[in-house]
Parts: structure tokens; C-alpha cells; sequence
């Protein structure tokens, strides 16, 4: 007699890892199940690897739901299921540890003492994982670089826990997780679109007398009027080199008109650059440069005198336009990567790798082009969403304060506030202006309470205004090494995955629990879910593991027929979170119940049955021993974790 059907419900070509194990808990419970079958999933692993939009894996029918109400929403679908009348369909609900044990369990307590008909299962490997918006931008030793740009072996800054001083660091992993629900969290000069399990580092008051810490809070942990670290000012560049080879022929230059271009940046150069970026263009192909500046302005006698330094003479004008042909310096201002077109202009990586001299020479330069001067502040005009997006990220790395980006469409028949833009349906400005320097002795207290732990000039804390649902986007992880922190839309945030759970075990290293930093709370045992689960009187409840599939399979069967919640934990090696091999799942998750870190039972109707005992229990070094994320634990802590299990089986009455 077959023991599950061979019809496969979860489709090949899921973006799982190799050696998932939760991949296989839900590959097995859809084999149990059927094609009569309703799935809630709420954010996680499983949902990023299993539905990259617009493709799905799941041969039954799916719903994706928040983090935290899988429970909520498979409660409605089987009221709802109920109320029409429609039976023999079975409402499940998978959810990970993060999900289930942490976020989520409210809604599953609700769900089970409202004793709807439901299957819970949760895919326990351990840990959280988290990602960013691929419209991230990260800062990088080769200047500012989208995420999606990022290659494992650059170097990243990232923020020094200890000195709060930037330093670089190498990325060791990069994960795309497909379409996510993302938030966008906004401060006074920052925003950022992120998942709600990633984490950012924020103040935590003590209270008075005393000293307040920074601590790390996922998304959906902030509030408003929380205060996290920012990138407030990034020095140290120096004039960047080009590495373009002009039109030769036996070492000379053959096209008339031709100029000798720069070998590497300077002011002069850097404030022509920024001028052709707000008023200029190239024709490659024709040869030709030109900018649209209108004769007797201040912008066309700023770019006659540089262009005399830089090229000598040779240009050609009109009462708005200044041209000059030369194919070498069309191909070379191509080449330097700054789009084309008003809509498409852009701020290239290099720029944030020059000087504070140079840098302030392209602001001028941008400033004389589409700028404007009110007092102390300025304002700069664009047509290109993405120029102003890291116009705003290069300004703050000067030690600038700058605004939001205020983008609007342009009505009929309304007047536009710049010339450059009449053409345009949208354009959009940014504010900024030079910081005050604080007079520390005349005003200490309130220094202290706008710094708070950070005072090297480097980062500061922002108070969030608001966080709000942006939708489903595609999603990257990053893992940087040592200091397990990046620097994303000048926002310090944590290294991607890997994050503690309320299942997370003893003593396991994660990025936010490192090895001798774990905090007071988070030195404890997993916690114990199927005896919560358990204490709601639910009629049956069960462990299992991936390494047993026929006892997991027999368990969700059993759970399926019974009328009321049920639930199953099933333990799942995960590869990359635990450091293992991924061609040792099955081994792992067997050590598993075979040293008695994780025991095989049910319980029904409040009655407690074993399921599988291990004919001869294992040391638990075998198991811990063989994972990377227990490597630090010293023979003294093993010892201590194995009297734990012996007292746990004591407890459970099985030794």
C-alpha cells in the first residue's frame, strides 16, 4: 500500500538552495494532502523561493499573506469554505519559525482557540532571513553602486560597531529572493524600502542614570519617532583616473578639431561635468558637444572660461546654444557614464569616490545649470528621478543636510518653475543646505540629545516619520563579513539572513546573536511551540522531521482527517543558516532526533505518545559538532547542553 501519491504538487524549478530542508517538509505535506488542498503562506523563505512573480511552483491553490496573520487568513478561507457550504477541501497554513513562533503566533492562538478547522504546519530551520529593495543603493569603495551591481569580493562600508567609524568590508554572499512585500521607512533625510523581518540599528533609552545602547529592531518591530543611524558624512577620496583610449592612428590623433582630454579629474573638469549634466549633450556618432545656454548668462560665461583652460578655443555659438566638435570628448563624456537624455541623466559610482574638493566643484557646476540659491539653502531641478535620488545620496556623504525628493506632474496649461523642463509631463527638486556647526559649550545638552552615542562626524540618529506598505518588489540579500552591517541608501542596516528566532537554539551563532555578544533574552532554549500549541487544548499537535518523511507524512495525514486545529512542527536543516554542507541535510536532521535535540511525539487529545525512539541515544557533540553556527562552544557548554536533553527526556518520560 503506497504511503503518499507520486503526483508531484510543488512544481521543479523553485529557487530553493541545494539541501533545503523546508522545500522538502512542504514538498512532503502536499503529498500527504492532495489537490484538495487551500494553502496560506505568509512572507518567508518559502514564499520568496516558490513564487518569483509572475511564476508559482504551487499545484494547489495559493495565498500569500503578512508575516504575521497566516493563521488570520486561513481561519477566514475556512469560515468562508463553510459558509458556502463546500466540504472536503482542507485549509492549510505553512508558515516558518519567524512567522510562527515570533510574529505570528497571536493570530495561531486565535486561530486554535476559535477551533477552526485548520492545519498549522510550521517549517522550523532556525532562524529569520531578511532582504532589501534591488533599488537599494549601497555604498561601495568604487562609489555608490545599486544592489543589484554588488559582487561578492567587493568591498562594502559598513558601520564599526565599537569606534562607529566607517570602514570597508568584503561581501561574501549575494541572494536574489525574488518579489517580497517591502516597506518604506522615511526620516527627515533618508528613505529606504526593505522587507519587515530586516533589521536597523536604533537608539534605546535606559531611562535616567542610565547609558542608552543601540540596539538592532526589524522593520516591523520600529515605530515612528524612532531613532536610527544614518550616514551623515564619508571623506577620504582622492581625483579618479579615466582609463579611455581616444581616437588614434599610429599614436597621433588624425580628427581635426581634436583635444587632449584629462587623464584624471580636477576641479575645473569636475564643474564642466556638472554644467553638461544639467545643460549639455552628446552626439557621439557626429561628434559633437553642446550645451543650451543662453547668451549673457551667468552659466555660458562660467563654461566659455573652462572651456578655455580645459580644451583652448574652437567653440561655436548662437544666442542659446554653444557647440563644439571634437569625437574624442563626445566619446570620452559618453564613456564617463552619465545617461543621456533629460529623463535619463544619472550621478555615476566614480563621482563618490573623488575628493570633498572635486566633489563640491560638480555641485557648483550642477548648481549653475538647473540650481537655485535661497538664502542658505539651495534647491536643484531635474527631470531624472534617479539623478536627484543619489544627487541626494553624494550630498549627504559631503556633510550636507538635504530634503526629500519632491516629484510632481506637470498639468496643462501650468507654468513650469524652470525652463529646461517645459517639454517635460515630470520633473521633480531636492532642498539641501551646508550643516551648522554645533556650539557644543553654549548648547551640551541638547548636542547630546540630537547625538545621542554617535558624535565623530560620520553618522548620526534620525527620527523616522512615517513607515508605509510600498507592495510587492524584487528583493536582494547581502552577507557582508566581520561587521555584519551595510550601508543602504545611507542607512545603516544589517546583514542580510540568518537572524535569531524565538526557535533559534541555545547558544547558536546568528548575525544578530554573534559569538560573545549575545544579549540578556536571547540565551535561551528554543521555545517550545507544540506544548504552547498544546496548552490550547487543540485535539492534536505533533513534531516531525525531514529526515523521517514517512513518519512526517503519516502525522499530516492524521492531521487533515481530524474535525478542529492541528498542528505540526517539523524540523528543517537549512544550509547556508546552520553552515552546513547542503548534502548533509538528511544526515543533520537525523543526528537530530537520534541525539535527542529534537524528540519525535504527538499528542492527541491531550495524551502524550512517542513516536520514534532511538534504539541507542547519541552524544550531542555529534550533531553539534558538525554545524559551523556551534563551533564556538567549548567542551564545558556541550556538556551543559547535553544534560539539558537528558533532563528534557526525564521530563518527557523516555529515558
Amino acid at each position: 500500500m503506497k504511503q503518499f501519491s507520486e503526483e508531484e504538487l510543488l512544481a521543479p524549478g523553485h529557487r530553493a538552495c541545494p539541501g533545503c530542508g523546508s522545500i522538502l517538509a512542504v514538498r512532503y505535506a502536499l503529498k500527504a494532502l492532495g489537490k484538495n488542498t487551500i494553502v496560506c503562506a505568509p512572507t518567508g523563505c518559502m514564499e520568496v523561493v516558490t513564487t518569483p512573480y509572475p511564476e508559482t511552483a504551487w499545484r494547489v491553490p495559493w495565498i500569500h499573506v503578512a508575516f504575521e496573520n497566516a493563521a488570520a487568513v486561513a481561519s477566514g478561507v475556512e469560515a468562508g469554505l463553510k459558509s458556502l457550504g463546500k466540504r472536503g477541501i482542507k485549509v492549510v497554513a505553512i508558515g516558518g519559525d519567524g512567522g510562527t513562533v515570533d510574529i505570528g503566533l497571536q493570530a495561531l492562538s486565535g486561530m486554535v482557540e476559535r477551533n477552526h478547522n485548520v492545519l498549522y504546519i510550521c517549517t522550523d530551520n532556525e532562524a529569520y532571513m531578511n532582504c532589501l529593495s534591488t533599488s537599494s543603493l549601497i555604498m561601495t569603495k568604487d562609489g555608490l553602486k545599486k544592489i543589484t551591481e554588488v559582487k561578492e569580493g567587493d568591498e562594502i562600508y559598513t558601520f564599526d560597531l565599537k569606534t562607529h567609524q566607517p570602514v570597508l568590508k568584503r561581501c561574501i554572499g549575494i541572494f536574489d529572493n525574488g518579489a517580497r512585500e517591502v516597506f518604506e521607512i522615511e526620516t527627515l533625510h533618508h528613505t529606504i524600502s526593505a522587507t519587515p523581518n530586516h533589521p536597523f540599528l536604533v537608539l534605546k533609552r535606559n531611562g535616567r542614570g542610565r547609558k542608552n545602547k543601540l540596539v538592532w529592531k526589524t522593520l516591523c518591530e520600529l515605530k515612528v519617532r524612532d531613532r536610527i543611524v544614518v550616514l551623515k558624512n564619508l571623506n577620504g577620496g582622492k581625483s579618479f583616473k579615466f582609463r579611455f583610449n581616444p581616437i588614434q592612428k599610429g599614436g597621433k590623433v588624425t580628427h581635426l578639431n581634436e583635444v587632449n582630454l584629462p587623464k584624471h579629474s580636477s576641479p575645473a573638469f569636475m564643474k564642466y561635468l556638472g554644467i553638461w549634466v544639467g545643460d549639455g549633450w552628446v552626439r557621439p556618432g557626429r561628434g559633437e558637444v553642446g550645451f543650451a545656454l543662453p547668451k549673457g548668462s551667468n552659466e555660458r560665461r562660467s563654461l566659455v572660461k573652462l572651456q578655455h583652460v580645459l580644451f583652448g578655443n574652437g567653440v561655436r555659438t548662437n544666442d542659446m546654444y554653444i557647440y563644439m566638435n571634437s569625437v574624442n570628448l563626445a566619446r570620452f563624456i559618453h564613456f564617463l557614464g552619465f545617461g543621456s537624455g533629460a529623463k535619463n541623466k544619472t550621478i555615476p559610482p566614480w563621482i563618490f569616490t573623488l575628493s570633498k574638493e572635486e566633489k563640491e566643484a560638480f555641485i557648483e557646476g550642477l548648481m549653475l545649470s538647473d540650481g537655485y540659491k535661497n538664502g542658505n539653502s539651495f534647491r536643484y531641478v531635474s527631470a531624472s528621478h534617479e539623478l536627484l535620488q543619489r544627487l541626494r545620496l553624494l550630498l549627504q556623504t559631503m556633510g550636507y543636510r538635504v530634503g526629500k525628493i519632491h516629484w510632481q506632474e506637470r498639468k496643462k496649461g501650468r507654468k513650469c518653475v524652470h525652463r529646461r523642463l517645459l517639454k517635460d509631463t515630470a520633473f521633480g527638486y531636492i532642498c539641501f543646505s551646508k550643516r551648522k556647526k554645533w556650539n557644543v559649550k553654549k548648547y551640551p545638552s541638547q548636542y547630546k540629545y540630537q547625538n545621542f552615542l554617535i558624535e565623530n562626524g560620520h553618522f548620526e540618529m534620525e527620527k523616522i516619520e512615517k513607515i508605509k506598505l510600498v507592495g510587492k518588489e524584487p528583493t536582494l540579500d547581502l552577507r557582508v563579513e566581520g561587521e555584519h552591517n551595510f550601508i543602504a541608501d545611507g542607512i545603516v542596516v544589517h546583514n542580510t539572513g540568518i537572524q535569531r528566532s524565538g526557535a533559534t537554539p541555545y547558544s547558536a551563532w546568528t548575525t544578530t546573536t554573534p559569538v560573545g555578544k549575545v544579549k540578556r533574552g536571547e540565551d535561551l532554549p528554543k521555545k517550545d511551540m507544540p506544548a504552547i500549541i498544546a496548552a490550547h487544548r487543540a485535539p492534536y499537535v505533533a513534531t516531525a522531521s525531514v529526515g523521517y518523511p514517512l513518519d512526517y507524512i503519516k502525522k499530516v495525514k492524521k492531521a487533515a482527517s481530524i474535525e478542529g486545529p492541528t498542528y505540526i512542527h517539523v524540523h528543517c536543516p537549512c544550509g547556508p543558516g546552520w553552515r552546513i554542507d547542503s548534502s548533509k541535510t538528511i544526515e543533520i536532521a537525523k543526528l537530530a532526533v537520534l541525539t535527542g535535540m529534537w524528540n519525535l511525539y504527538e499528542i492527541e487529545n491531550g495524551v502524550f505518545k512517542l513516536t520514534f525512539k532511538p534504539p541507542k541515544r547519541r552524544p550531542v557533540a555529534d550533531y553539534l559538532k558538525m554545524q559551523r553556527r556551534f563551533r564556538h562552544l567549548t567542551d564545558e557548554e556541550i556538556a551543559g547542553i547535553q544534560r539539558t536533553v537528558d533532563e528534557e527526556w526525564k521530563r518527557l518520560g523516555i529515558s
